[in-house]
């Protein structure tokens, strides 16, 4: 079980939920492959949504995931309640951001962990979230052959560096003038990332 440099290994023995299968494989995959960081919910959300993205299922469906305050979120512990009704019935788990690791994060750990950071004044979360703007990157990058595609669905638990990832689309902004906007961007959001690391 992999553990990022902020969590000791021990506080997350036998913490994970498991989910109930539901006979698709497709569902099961996703939700049986979520990574060290999510548990199966057991808190409630606290206010209004932090952010929303959505998750692609086929070429022409997609799915909403929203990001809450879990009641269960502590100073020390700080808890991202999920909310995501991928295959069409609602589910939620939490993420716990302290164990989350930027150059070995999934998708969904990033879209927790932006949020988070968002809500804290951390990042600057624009008009949709830091999220967004870290999904267009990647987007970007997959286009380039750099990175996953996240189209596939089930990329969304593959664990990658995205702190690399940004840092090479902000190079390669720098290569066009009319880009050099979302290079600073791109530079930012990665020095941001690594804030939150040390």
């Amino acid at each position: 079980m992999e553990v990022s440099m902020n969590c000791a290994a021990n506080s997350m023995k036998g913490r994970r939920g498991q989910y109930e299968r539901t006979g698709n494989h497709k569902i099961d995959a996703f939700y049986e492959n979520l990574s060290s960081a999510a548990e199966k919910s057991t808190s409630h959300a606290v206010g209004n949504a932090l952010s929303i993205t959505s998750i692609p299922f086929s070429d022409s469906l997609s799915y909403g995931m929203l990001a809450f305050h879990s009641d269960q979120s502590t100073d020390d512990d700080p808890i991202i309640k999920i909310s995501c009704n991928y295959g069409g019935e609602q589910r939620y788990y939490d993420v716990h951001v302290n164990e989350v690791n930027p150059r070995k994060a999934s998708a969904i750990e990033m879209f927790a962990l932006c949020s988070y950071m968002d809500e804290k004044g951390m990042t600057n979360r624009g008009t949709f979230g830091s999220y967004s703007g870290l999904h267009a990157m990647a987007s970007n990058a997959s286009m380039c052959h750099s990175f996953i595609d996240l189209n596939d669905a089930s990329n969304y638990n593959v664990k990658v560096d995205w702190v690399k990832m940004v840092k090479e689309m902000a190079n390669e902004y720098l290569k066009v003038p009319e880009t050099y906007a979302q290079a600073l961007k791109a530079n930012q959001l990665a020095d941001e990332l690594m804030k939150y690391m040390k």
